[in-house]
């Protein structure tokens, strides 16, 4: 291991694990900077919605991270309730489990920072291109946070495993996808498969609880 002398004659280590994530945790930060509201602010006609692939359980993570570094973040929520030695219990979880919401203007330095922020996987979409989210849509999603409710979509009920289907609402509209499981409930969901990019260049990837009213059959 290399090492180099500091300003009182202790070793500082330049080629460890260790000082490769600190170094590029700063790099993330300051790339962070492009991908500011700052930034969105003074082009807004170039900022675009993109979703981000995180770990699962720590969506609320992402976003407080990201939050913290003025970026544009959005989490679709909704509210479940449970019982507790027998109290009711009300909390909050993503709406669509691994995922969230940034808003950008896209660039090398912000698409870089957050593909490495931590717990982040990946930006859906592709090298080429990545997905965006219409601001509609958003929108929607926003008002089902706030505890809008929404009219009832109907479902079609010959989906099922192994069903290609086209997203026609939602985040992820415009992509298609493989359904890979239902889960029939009062809202039924189905977790699905999609393939980004062409000629088996794409990256796939799940989702686990899609409202099914969100899937029109091939």
């Amino acid at each position: 291991m290399m090492q180099h002398r500091g300003i009182k004659g202790q070793p500082i280590a330049t080629h460890t694990k260790d000082g490769f994530r600190d170094r590029m945790r700063r790099i993330t930060a300051r790339n962070l900077k492009a991908a500011s509201m700052k930034v969105t602010e003074m082009n807004p006609e170039k900022a675009r919605w993109h979703c981000l692939h995180v770990l699962r359980g720590k969506e609320f993570d992402v976003e407080n991270a990201l939050a913290a570094a003025n970026v544009e973040v959005f989490v679709p929520r909704e509210k479940i309730f449970s019982i507790r030695r027998g109290k009711k219990i009300e909390a909050e979880i993503p709406r669509l489990s691994s995922y969230l919401l940034v808003r950008v203007v896209g660039s090398a330095e912000a698409f870089l920072a957050l593909r490495h922020q931590k717990h982040v996987v990946d930006i859906v979409g592709c090298d080429a291109y990545y997905h965006v989210v219409s601001d509609n849509d958003v929108a929607v999603f926003r008002a089902l946070s706030d505890g809008f409710q929404a009219p009832r979509m109907a479902t079609d009920k010959t989906i099922g495993q192994g069903t290609l289907a086209d997203i026609v609402f939602g985040p992820f509209a415009g992509f298609r996808c493989v359904v890979t499981a239902v889960k029939w409930s009062r809202e039924a969901r189905a977790s699905v498969r999609i393939e980004v990019g062409q000629e088996g260049h794409g990256k796939p990837f799940d989702i686990e609880s899609m409202p099914l009213a969100f899937l029109k059959r091939l």
